[in-house]
């Protein structure tokens, strides 16, 4: 239904695609029994909100090919300014959210990963605006593989090692 249907169709694609990526962490959670709690939750929310910047970042550099293809990514169907603006706006969501599993529970490990991460991230898209060119997309995309490895690192450390 996605590559199919929803992809050529409109340019929140990957909005609405990220939210399956996003159910990955609630069936990791459901995986090792955890109830509902607010950490997974806020958990799948980062990474829903970490799938557009990093695919965006992504159609930005490859733009041409989008383009050629007919799919419709935000960067192919809008001005750069909006685009990397957008970019930055959803990364700095995802930032802030990512580092409220520390207050809830979560350790000093994951909380220093998620900073790291995140400043990372930040740093690449704020760049980006203010120097919109696909080298600099790319790094983007690099940094954004940067955040959330971190990220997920920094959970798995957290839960093994402050357990």
């Amino acid at each position: 239904m996605y590559t199919v249907w929803l992809k050529r169709r409109t340019w929140l694609n990957i909005v609405i695609g990220g939210l399956a990526g996003s159910f990955a962490v609630m069936a990791g959670a459901a995986a090792v029994g955890a109830e509902l709690a607010p950490a997974p939750l806020i958990l799948a929310v980062v990474l829903f909100l970490w799938t557009p910047p990093h695919f965006w970042a992504l159609a930005y550099a490859c733009r041409r090919d989008y383009q050629a293809a007919g799919v419709p990514m935000l960067p192919v169907v809008v001005a750069d300014r909006v685009a990397t603006v957008t970019i930055l706006a959803h990364t700095v969501l995802l930032v802030l959210l990512s580092v409220i599993p520390f207050w809830l529970g979560m350790g000093w490990i994951y909380l220093v990963s998620a900073v790291v991460g995140g400043v990372v991230f930040l740093r690449s898209c704020i760049v980006l605006v203010y120097k919109p060119t696909i080298p600099q997309a790319w790094r983007v995309f690099a940094a954004s593989i940067v955040q959330l490895g971190l990220l997920l690192t920094g959970a798995i450390l957290d839960s093994l090692l402050l357990a």
